[in-house]
């Protein structure tokens, strides 16, 4: 077969001949994407650079941070003008890292920030592994902020704790570390760390837990410093010595392994217990605590040393301290109640005694002024006030019977009525059903702006349930609103605070006298004053009832038992005692006529010891007044007895003798159960 030739296709010629022609190959395309990314990237650096430094623009000015503080020395002295207490809110004088022995510094950075030499103010290792061993665990467990990063956070940032604060606590550190040395930034940090018990720098640290200062630490005692800034509360000296020298062995463990200190430098100083210096005086903390923090109202940013005198009465602190925790040693058990707070204060509102808890070793945590408990019936003084005010009197007689407002029906205590009763015995006996109708009567607005003028702060609705006391106060403010009562119808506003100057004499704050004025009229405090006579006389507050003067005064328990209150007083001071648990679980069938009355007189009846026997205050300056007869008619008889021509006739009527003598006369109307 003949062989076909070959085709040259696109090969062309080899001998010079003309090519064929094929199409023309595609051009390649540029890549812009480069280009582009580069061109964002730039703008983004720009644009970041420029937010970068209109943020930066807005902080703190930050190059006095070394060279001065607020002052470190705080010095309160009592209503004797003896010291009770000295405190500091940061630094004085700055301490220089330098000049502290080397493991002063190292036992934080060993047990805070392992890496703290070497990182550029945050730590991605140690983010990262706190962040693995919260995931491990579920919660959080460690934390992931450098020493720079906890500084930023003291000197610029909140507490809170949301992702915005966290990136800025980033930034802020960043940016310290630009600014200042690894040592200035040590010296910053230990000089404004909180380590608990009111107590802020190195500095105020060693004087007020060791006596000494931050030069003269020891080992042991600046492991125990270290350790407490964890949690200041719980690991500061002074809350509990064993709990800190625990915590200090972790941070003596850590300072070898890092290689701060060798093993036979860690044996000693765990084998050592330092001297903790403890305060002279009765257990002053709560107040003084409430004390500090309302300096700055006062005086604002003050750079050196001042001096604070007190309304506090250390003896009259002593026995508080000795009725509440003896109360709740002797009957919180059986109660199952495990905490309590104690106020007493003049009827002008000026504080004498504060008692937050039943250790402030074991918790610092301020009851007095800063738990928000129901208030049950204590809060009545105000439901029949208002009543007054709109034209009742204790002589009107009302029906004690099951009511519904709405969807609401107030209960009596174990359902018991007592039918047509007067207001006067209404309140002895604490009926429910008669407040909450009074108050449907005045209006739950008048209710709470009668409340608010006496001194209530704390947040409450216009409900008919405000009749019962449903909504959260303070014992402070509670206390502080029967003040009223007690001085014949003025406002107080609690205070502790007498004057303030510095140390060379200059004053600072003198108190003038503040209040808010008449808030009742006199005979309405009469009135109110009267019922409180009856309810330590013949209703629920009989175990308060003191042997040889006057008193007056109301119980309250809420539901579930979660709380009990007795508030009362003489024409000396004003108390008011609560018991409860911090978890609010409830109690065992505990009621303020029980306990809580019961430690209210072992406190006034030591508190009065010495002091004359005067009449109540409302009840001796009471107008004469036209009133009907307090003896309630029997049911379904509608007539009135004679009508008495005063307010001491009323109680003359109700207890018998003398009218400024009624608290203490004898008990003629049969006891009531200890309800409320």
């Amino acid at each position: 077969m003949a062989r076909q030739p070959q085709k040259r296709g696109g090969d062309g010629p080899r001998d010079g001949g003309q090519r064929d022609s094929g199409p023309p190959p595609k051009p390649k395309r540029k890549r812009v994407w480069p280009v582009a990314f580069a061109i964002l990237i730039a703008w983004g650096l720009i644009f970041g650079a420029v937010g970068y430094s209109r943020w930066i623009s807005t902080l703190p000015d930050t190059t006095n941070l070394l060279a001065k503080g607020p002052s470190r020395d705080i010095t309160l002295y009592d209503d004797q003008h003896h010291q009770i207490a000295q405190r500091g809110l940061t630094q004085g004088a700055m301490v220089d890292v330098r000049e502290m022995p080397a493991y002063v510094p190292n036992a934080f950075i060993a047990i805070e920030d392992r890496r703290f030499r070497s990182h550029l103010g945050i730590d991605p290792i140690g983010t990262t592994r706190a962040l693995m061993q919260n995931m491990h665990s579920g919660h959080v467990v460690q934390g992931g902020s450098t020493l720079t990063q906890q500084l930023a956070k003291n000197l610029f940032l909140t507490q809170e704790r949301t992702f915005d604060r966290k990136v800025q606590e980033a930034l802020l550190a960043l940016y310290l570390e630009s600014r200042y040395s690894k040592d200035q930034i040590l010296t910053l940090y230990l000089n404004r760390v909180y380590f608990g018990a009111g107590v802020y720098g190195i500095e105020a640290a060693a004087e007020h837990f060791f006596g000494k200062t931050a030069q003269t630490l020891t080992l042991t005692e600046a492991a125990m410093l270290a350790g407490s800034v964890k949690a200041p509360a719980k690991y500061n000296p002074l809350a509990d010595p064993d709990a800190s020298i625990d915590r200090a062995t972790v941070v003596l463990r850590a300072m070898e392994e890092t290689g701060f200190i060798s093993e036979a430098q860690r044996a000693d100083a765990a084998s050592t217990r330092p001297r903790i210096v403890r305060e002279s005086t009765a257990d002053s903390g709560y107040f003084v605590d409430w004390v500090i923090a309302q300096i700055p109202s006062y005086v604002g940013d003050v750079d050196q040393p001042i001096r604070v005198e007190t309304t506090f009465d250390v003896g009259l602190q002593t026995e508080a301290e000795r009725a509440l925790q003896g109360g709740l040693a002797q009957g919180g058990p059986a109660l199952n109640a495990s905490e309590g707070a104690l106020v007493a204060m003049t009827p002008d509102g000026a504080v004498r005694a504060l008692v937050g808890g039943r250790s402030y070793s074991d918790s610092t945590f301020n009851r007095a002024t800063d738990a928000r408990r129901q208030p049950g019936s204590a809060f009545k003084p105000f439901v029949y006030l208002t009543a007054f005010q709109h034209g009742h009197k204790p002589t009107d007689v009302m029906d004690d019977k099951p009511v519904t407002f709405g969807k609401w029906s107030p209960q009596d205590f174990e359902d018991k009525y007592e039918g047509p009763v007067s207001l006067t015995h209404a309140f002895a006996i604490s009926s429910n059903s008669i407040a909450a109708q009074l108050t449907e009567d005045v209006g739950p607005g008048a209710v709470v702006r009668t409340a608010r003028r006496l001194g209530i702060t704390s947040d409450l609705m216009a409900v008919p349930a405000i009749a019962l006391g449903v909504f959260e106060v303070t014992p402070l403010e509670l206390t502080a609103s029967y003040a009223p009562f007690a001085n014949g119808g003025t406002g107080v506003m609690p205070f502790a605070i007498e004057r303030i100057t510095t140390r060379d004499g200059t004053v600072l704050y003198r108190r003038k006298g503040s209040g808010a004025g008449h808030v009742m009229s006199a005979e309405n405090a009469a009135d109110v004053t009267g019922l409180m006579v009856g309810t330590v006389t013949v209703g629920t507050g009989k175990a308060a009832k003191l042997d040889a003067r006057p008193t007056a005064g109301k119980t309250g328990t809420t539901q579930d038992f979660r709380d009990a209150w007795f508030v009362g007083f003489t024409s000396d001071l004003v108390c008011g005692v609560w018991i409860g648990n911090d978890n609010n679980h409830p109690m065992k069938h505990a009621t303020g006529g029980g306990l809580p009355a019961h430690i209210f007189k072992n406190f006034m009846e030591r508190a009065e010891t010495g002091l004359p026997v005067r009449p109540l205050t409302s009840i001796a300056n009471a107008p004469v007044v036209a009133a009907a007869s307090e003896a309630a008619p029997a049911a379904g008889n509608g007539s009135a007895a004679k009508e008495p021509s005063s307010i001491g006739d009323i109680l003359n009527s109700l207890f018998g003798g003398n009218s400024a003598q009624a608290a203490s006369a004898p008990v003629t109307a049969p006891p009531q159960q200890d309800q409320d």
